[in-house]
């Protein structure tokens, strides 16, 4: 029933829900979803293959659509898992765009995977990434 009242309110998760309402209580002005950026990225080299010349040193240009716009510049990423492709992408849009302030706010910290001794939160410190676990820091709402 939360999924599908987050989903009518234009969220795609009981998370973003949650994590729109506390915004909204804290008084934060906020949009969701407003801007979307473009980036490139390598693909793996065992998934794709050149047609014309063989080689898969291949490039794909994606477009990453951020969770929340806070008025401050602050853009925070929520998420509940936190995919390889997921981390791929994040570090292609920071290369891409390194003006942005984009912060991950994750749902818990988690392991990257079952039989990986790193957690999302060591993932974003080898990796100098602004991260929270279950809701924003008061630093990113006001600063």
């Amino acid at each position: 029933m939360a999924r599908k009242k987050a989903l009518a309110s234009g969220r795609r998760s009981k998370f973003e829900d949650r994590i729109a309402k506390e915004l909204k209580d804290a008084g934060v002005k906020f949009t969701y979803e407003t801007y979307s950026y473009e980036y490139d990225e390598m693909l793996r080299k065992n998934m794709a293959r050149c047609g014309d010349c063989g080689s898969t040193d291949l490039i794909r240009t994606g477009w990453y659509t951020p969770d929340f716009f806070l008025d401050n510049g602050v853009i925070i990423e929520t998420k509940g898992r936190f995919t390889a492709a997921d981390r791929r992408k994040h570090i292609a849009v920071r290369e891409a765009h390194p003006e942005l302030r984009i912060v991950m706010l994750f749902m818990r910290d988690n392991k990257i995977h079952k039989n990986s001794n790193t957690y999302y939160s060591d993932w974003c410190m080898s990796h100098n990434i602004e991260f929270a676990i279950g809701s924003p820091l008061k630093e990113w709402l006001h600063g």
